[in-house]
């Protein structure tokens, strides 16, 4: 199966490979030893809550592990001479007003397994992202979302 090219800031790539690190570190060795001792509790471990509860999260840690593992397969790092400091694109910083609220941001345009909406990282592929890539400062943009029509304005774009 041909997978699809992700591209990553280098800031989200590190971040990825670290949280990868942590999770498979949780699996690994945390898990085990846990499952360990909670056999030697004793009992019928059908019955043994607390052992059906490390089993349950070693399941999902092993998903994590596929999800991490398989993104930075095919994960593309944009470097910094990448990124356009004239037009938004993914990596790119930018200030943004929503004209319609009258509020201001500063946001940044990554690929969706970057997105971090407390740190202002937006992704490519939502409704907003699709519609501020390739624009430049001063250009307007109408966005459709769940609670309504938003009008927003890049005030600067950084790189």
């Amino acid at each position: 199966m041909n997978k699809e090219t992700v591209f990553l800031t280098k800031q989200g790539y590190e971040l990825m490979k670290q949280e990868l690190d942590a999770v498979e570190k949780t699996l690994y060795d945390e898990i085990p030893a846990k499952l360990k001792a909670s056999k030697l509790n004793g009992g019928d471990l059908r019955e043994n809550k607390e052992y059906m509860y490390l089993q349950s999260q070693q399941q999902y840690y092993e998903g994590e592990v596929r999800r991490l593992t398989s993104i930075l397969e095919v994960a593309e790092i944009i470097s910094d001479d990448q990124i356009s400091k004239d037009e938004i694109g993914i990596g790119s910083s930018f200030l943004l007003q929503n004209l319609t609220l009258k509020e201001s941001g500063t946001f940044t345009l990554v690929s969706a397994p970057e997105v971090d909406l407390d740190s202002g990282k937006i992704s490519v592929a939502s409704p907003v992202g699709r519609l501020l890539l390739g624009k430049r400062e001063g250009d307007e943009v109408n966005a459709d979302l769940p609670w309504g029509t938003s009008k927003f304005r890049v005030i600067s774009i950084n790189k």
